[in-house]
């Protein structure tokens, strides 16, 4: 008989790829050769091999030792026997598959690779004995394969195809029959064993992210909204300057003086600020109307600067000055005026806004003013 692996499969007495021999097993040989060396504990293994004729096919041999799982099959002139040991099998230690083929002399038989046969292992080497005739006159010969056991949910060896070419006929006759299926199941960890609390299960386990993963999300999310935000309040802002910068001198003047009312400071006791807002507001206005810088001057610098410029009559000047050191004695003196005065510097303070632009522009050109550029 000759036996052909075929594919990678490439068995031979040594390991594959020029490496030692793996999983020896010591048994006599034809010619006083022997094979490479193996465990004691499966050496029943391939003793069995030996009994290979006088099997069924599909079926476990006779006397088949307890640990190790045979399968039996065959066709025509040609026998092959599947043992896995051990069986069951622990996770921390390999499975040796031994494949046995026997068929007489001058039937050549083909073996295909075996990667492709495996589910829930790993092939981790493999080496066949030499031929070993049988008192029949068959020969037979051996291919352990050792696999390493991976976690999965289904533990088995597939069909083996065994192709066969019967050469004592002419022509010669082929034919091909595959090995039963090996099922293996894993043994149940000893207690105490390294490993014997893992579950089964396989199924996906949702691990909480950490508060690290949620950082840079958080992080982006108030940077968008911090950026929002802040062009939200660009936008009106540029709104509001484009519709101030459409009012003029006397309309914006006369809304800030409406705001400043609104916000009734004396009422609250802020006699103080609602003075020092009260005289911007015409300060402010001055600037806009007249091109004085009164809002960044002290009340004689603003006077001398209204004296010396023609567009101030005396009359003007003299209320301006009456009105602006009345409030420098409330903001400067800690004076506090009553509400009577109060209420007359306001209207002080309206009546020279509309007097001025009204005497500037004319009585209906101070509502029909070019804008002016200046925001304050």
């Amino acid at each position: 008989m000759t036996v052909r692996p075929s594919g990678a499969q490439g068995l031979s007495g040594s390991a594959r790829k020029g490496e030692a021999p793996t999983l020896p097993v010591r048994a006599p040989v034809a010619g006083g050769a022997r094979a490479p060396h193996a465990p004691l504990f499966l050496a029943p293994a391939f003793c069995l091999a030996l009994f290979l004729p006088a099997c069924r096919n599909g079926t476990p041999p006779k006397g088949a030792a307890p640990g190790i799982l045979t399968r039996e099959a065959g066709r025509g002139p040609v026998r092959a026997v599947v043992a896995a040991a051990p069986s069951p099998f622990r996770y921390e230690s390999d499975v040796l598959l031994t494949l046995t083929v026997s068929a007489p002399a001058g039937v050549d038989v083909v073996l295909p690779p075996l990667e492709d046969r495996l589910q829930g292992f790993a092939l981790n080497g493999s080496f066949s004995d030499e031929p070993r005739a049988a008192p029949d006159g068959a020969v037979s010969r051996a291919h352990h394969f050792r696999l390493t056991p991976v976690v999965a949910p289904r533990h088995r060896v597939a069909p083996i195809p065994v192709t066969y070419t019967d050469r004592r006929t002419a022509p010669p006759a082929t034919g091909w029959f595959p090995t039963p299926p090996l099922t293996l199941e894993a043994a149940p960890a000893a207690p105490g064993a390294p490993g014997a609390d893992i579950a089964g299960d396989l199924r996906p386990v949702r691990i909480a992210p950490s508060p690290r993963a949620f950082l840079l999300p958080a992080v982006v999310a108030a940077a968008a909204a911090a950026a929002l935000a802040g062009a939200f309040l660009l936008a009106r802002r540029l709104r509001r300057s484009a519709a101030l910068r459409r009012l003029s001198p006397r309309e914006r003047a006369l809304r800030e003086l409406d705001a400043l009312l609104a916000r009734d400071l004396v009422a609250a006791g802020r006699i103080k600020d609602f003075y020092v807002e009260l005289t911007m507001v015409v300060r402010r206005y001055i600037e806009r109307a007249h091109g004085i810088r009164a809002p960044e001057q002290t009340t004689e610098e603003f006077l001398a600067a209204a004296a010396g410029n023609a567009r101030f009559a005396a009359r003007v000047v003299a209320t301006l000055r009456e009105f602006l050191q009345a409030a420098d004695l409330v903001k400067f003196a800690a004076y506090r005026p009553g509400r009577p005065a109060v209420d007359s510097a306001v209207s002080t303070a309206r009546a020279y806004i509309e007097t001025d632009a009204a005497a500037a522009n004319g009585p209906r050109a101070a509502d029909n003013r070019p804008p002016t550029t200046d925001n304050r």
